[in-house]
């Protein structure tokens, strides 16, 4: 931004206003877009829309790399919260399909373990570039990794393609019969539903021809009291936001997001403002909180060897409670580091700053969170498929639930900015934080009623 802002003489664009305006429009669209594209993946291949998505971060791409002005940066970053929605949703579908109950989390770790490591390394790489090549080759070096991808994309085989190619004749039948329609060109669940919404109620003769029934209200003509469209249309989409089981695993994972969208905004200036840090140092503390996400695998494996329940609980306490200690740390004075130095003396160095280690902590306790909260999601969906095999088939509803799942990140990633930098500026630092560890220990209610317990 400090580039783009120089290069067309836009010094406005260095605001914290701009810059909490570019993020909150990313996770807006993010929410927004969301749910539609969990319903397109569950009505057909999940590749397609992943490939729509890939298209939106393209053209997003190239509206960045030819904007000279505000409102073109803006578009910009609606067409990659677009993007990221169809991307993150279709994505995790998909690894939903092909992963089993028992490496689900340490799958969902992996997965946002890469998206960390792609934010860490990509500013690296566009320093690098930038600096030795100038400001295109930057955008060059991305759409190299957009054609790349669209190589392994054409390489994908899903679950519900591969599944005819595996030697269990029984699974390949029940593949085959979820995937193709009858003879009448209905499916048994289609022939279900259609009777269900037009109050059908006809029996068998002896012969086996069908008969209706006496309070059949017009024979051979279709009832005129069918459930409205959205109902038909949007079944999936009701039963899942009915699970308690589900609001809860949903919830914390936008509480993950919103704390780290809030420590994001408001520890550079903190830090800035008490310890005189420069910009690098101030970007550099953040880094302790991201890099625990690079063992996102492990702390997934976590939630499948000793279930969701408990590893999703240790990571909101102890992300509540250092939450609550940093707020100890008040000016520059070496009594405030060394308070809480004490605290974990037995891990840790009494010359290493707490700030720091705090930062560790809960960049721990965060990434405990979201993976194992993941791998919930698709325990909940299969709890609700096998409790609602008319509405659900034999496709599930993965990408719908984690639609909802991805629309929570970008609802976090909208509010965060917004909620913390406003009471931040209005209050300190030990108010702010102090309030962040109360909303960091709020879904520790629901996920301690609701979420899985057991190991799988």
């Amino acid at each position: 931004m400090d580039i783009f802002a120089e290069m067309n003489g836009l010094e406005f664009l260095r605001s914290k206003f701009w810059l909490s305006l570019l993020l909150t429009v990313f996770g807006l669209f993010l929410g927004l877009g969301a749910p539609f594209a969990g319903w397109a993946a569950d009505r057909g291949a999940r590749a397609t829309p992943f490939l729509f998505g890939l298209l939106l971060a393209i053209v997003s791409t190239v509206l960045f790399a030819l904007a000279r002005a505000p409102g073109l940066l803006l578009l910009g970053r609606i067409f990659q919260g677009l993007a990221a929605s169809v991307i993150y949703t279709a994505g995790l579908a998909l690894v939903a399909d092909a992963v089993g109950p028992d490496e689900i989390g340490a799958w969902m770790g992996f997965v946002f373990s890469g998206n960390t490591f792609g934010l860490l390394l990509a500013p690296f790489i566009a320093g690098i570039v930038y600096d030795q090549a100038g400001y295109f080759a930057v955008f060059g070096v991305c759409f190299g990794v957009f054609g790349f991808d669209i190589v392994l994309r054409g390489f994908m085989i899903e679950k519900r393609e591969a599944v005819k190619w595996l030697p269990d004749k029984k699974t390949t039948a029940a593949a085959s019969d979820g995937q193709h329609a009858d003879e009448a060109g209905n499916t048994a669940d289609e022939n279900n539903e259609y009777h269900e919404n037009n109050g059908s109620t006809e029996v068998e003769n002896e012969n086996g021809a069908p008969e209706p029934q006496e309070h059949t209200p017009l024979l051979h003509h279709k009832s005129t009291t069918s459930p409205p469209w959205y109902r038909r249309t949007f079944r999936k989409m009701a039963i899942l936001g009915g699970s308690p089981r589900l609001i809860a695993a949903i919830y914390g994972c936008l509480t993950h997001t919103m704390l780290l969208a809030c420590i994001d905004s408001i520890l550079p200036l903190f830090v800035k403002r008490t310890f005189d840090w420069t910009a690098t140092g101030a970007g550099s503390i953040f880094l302790t909180i991201t890099c625990p996400s690079l063992f996102g695998t492990f702390f997934g494996a976590l939630a499948d060897r000793y279930g969701s329940r408990p590893v999703s609980l240790t990571g909101l306490a102890l992300t509540t409670l250092n939450l609550g200690l940093m707020g100890l740390v008040k000016e520059n004075a070496l009594v405030d580091k060394v308070i809480l130095c004490v605290f974990l003396r037995l891990f840790f160095p009494l010359w290493l700053p707490w700030l720091t280690v705090g930062c560790v902590y809960i960049g721990i306790g965060l990434n405990l969170i979201l993976a194992p909260l993941a791998a919930d999601v698709f325990a909940a969906v299969d709890v609700l498929t096998a409790s609602h095999p008319d509405v659900f088939g034999t496709t599930g509803a993965y990408a719908q639930a984690y639609s909802l799942m991805c629309g929570a990140l970008g609802l976090g990633t909208a509010l965060g900015p917004i909620l913390a930098g406003s009471f931040y500026e209005k209050t300190n630092w030990p108010i702010t934080v102090g309030f962040l560890a109360i909303l960091c220990a709020l879904p520790s209610v629901g996920v301690f009623l609701y979420t899985g317990g057991g190991g799988r």
